[in-house]
């Protein structure tokens, strides 16, 4: 798709106003275009948070029929067999629920979610690669910064996996790489980057990536990879936007993955050696990265599309549209709270700033569900009521968790 189509496709043409809009024009009131582009990104809110809602229902039922059925023991005793149950059961928790969502997508939004071909460019795909790449170090170090200072107040946050043990022999480390890093780049870049991000486009190529990554980051649900999600996340969308192509940002979370699993394999068998291997290797990928993103900027001549609609002049509203949809809401505080629940908290001034960082969400929440009710040119939703309830009742439920975690 070409930028021409792209915008006869998404811009609010005067010939499509029809009588109402003419008299909003003329009187003001509700206002129908802009109330229709509301309703459109509520609509994809609600489709990426329910479908999150589901990934973690998914989790919940795997776990079920492993606890009472006989790969049990093997889950539990078995190096091998856990993580390679791990792997069949990515297909029910991520890519399954994602997947439903892309056939059940509007033909116009499923075609857009078309983006399986190759890079037309194979030099340029490189570059994105080496780029793309550099952007997760980065991330990785502004996460470790983040840490470092938070620790400083007493909070350890946790991931759930730093238990998980490395399989040994070649097909353990086989289904290993399978598990933590081929799955993964192939089920979440299907799920984010076609079935979340394309959509989302119609608002902009920076509102759909920075959705985009939010999303991601809220799905991995602790403090430990939320940041470094975010952070991906972004790079992740630019670069398959800029390409065209899927299999850049795949390319990209494959590569990294693969990083982190080879330098926990390595870390297991000699530590000393293996810290030095991965700053040697991180300086090395952030060096070509940084040339390989001033060449990319330099060669590639996509350009990122802005918002045409309506929603261009309503950044607030365009925000609060898409994130204050009741089933995004749960997912913030399903994350929220997963994050919680593996975070120690060892001092006074930790529970302050956990707290004043829970409020400080809800208060975002809350502020943009009002200024929707208060917007004279939407229709009232009865979902704007639910949305405040749920928030309201869920913040409460954090509060009582966060310190739970502090006694």
């Amino acid at each position: 798709m070409n930028g021409n189509e792209h915008t006869m496709n998404y811009a609010d043409q005067t010939g499509s106003h029809n009588y109402y809009q003419n008299l909003y024009n003329m009187f003001g009131g509700q206002n129908p275009l802009l109330d229709k582009h509301f309703t459109s990104l509520r609509r994809l809110g609600f489709s990426a948070g329910f479908v999150m809602l589901m990934c973690i229902l998914m989790q919940n039922v795997v776990a079920v029929f492993i606890r009472f059925t006989q790969l049990s023991s093997l889950y539990a005793s078995d190096t091998f067999y856990f993580h390679a149950i791990s792997a069949v059961a990515q297909f029910f928790y991520t890519f399954l629920p994602f997947f439903v969502l892309f056939v059940f997508s509007k033909p116009r939004e499923r075609k857009q979610m078309n983006i399986f071909e190759m890079p037309k460019s194979k030099e340029l795909f490189i570059l994105a690669v080496f780029a793309g790449l550099m952007f997760c170090m980065l991330g990785n170090t502004a996460t470790s910064v983040l840490a470092a200072v938070i620790s400083v107040f007493g909070i350890e946050f946790g991931s759930g996996m730093e238990d998980l043990a490395v399989p040994s022999g070649f097909m353990g480390i086989l289904i290993y790489v399978i598990n933590f890093a081929v799955l993964p780049a192939l089920f979440e870049e299907f799920a984010f980057r076609c079935v979340i991000l394309q959509p989302l486009r119609k608002y902009g190529d920076w509102f759909a990536i920075l959705a985009t990554s939010f999303c991601f980051a809220i799905l991995h649900g602790n403090m430990v990879q939320i940041p470094f999600a975010f952070i991906v996340g972004i790079a992740l969308g630019y670069f398959c936007i800029k390409t065209k192509s899927i299999w850049t940002s795949v390319t990209i979370h494959f590569l990294n993955n693969l990083f982190s699993v080879i330098t926990t394999i390595c870390y297991n068998e000699k530590p000393e050696s293996s810290t030095f291997f991965y700053y040697v290797v991180t300086s090395a990928i952030v060096f070509a990265g940084a040339i390989a993103m001033v060449l990319f900027k330099l060669n590639c001549n996509v350009k990122l599309k802005k918002d045409a609609t309506v929603m261009a002049k309503n950044k607030v509203l365009k925000r609060a549209a898409f994130v204050t949809s009741p089933a995004l809401i749960f997912s913030i505080y399903n994350a929220i709270y997963t994050s919680l629940s593996l975070t120690r908290v060892q001092s006074a001034p930790g529970v302050l700033m956990l707290f004043g960082a829970c409020v400080f969400a809800s208060y975002l929440l809350i502020k943009w569900i009002l200024t929707i009710r208060k917007d004279s040119r939407l229709k009232p939703r009865k979902t704007n009521t639910a949305a405040l309830i749920i928030t309201g009742v869920l913040t409460a439920v954090t509060v009582f968790t966060l310190f739970g975690i502090s006694g």
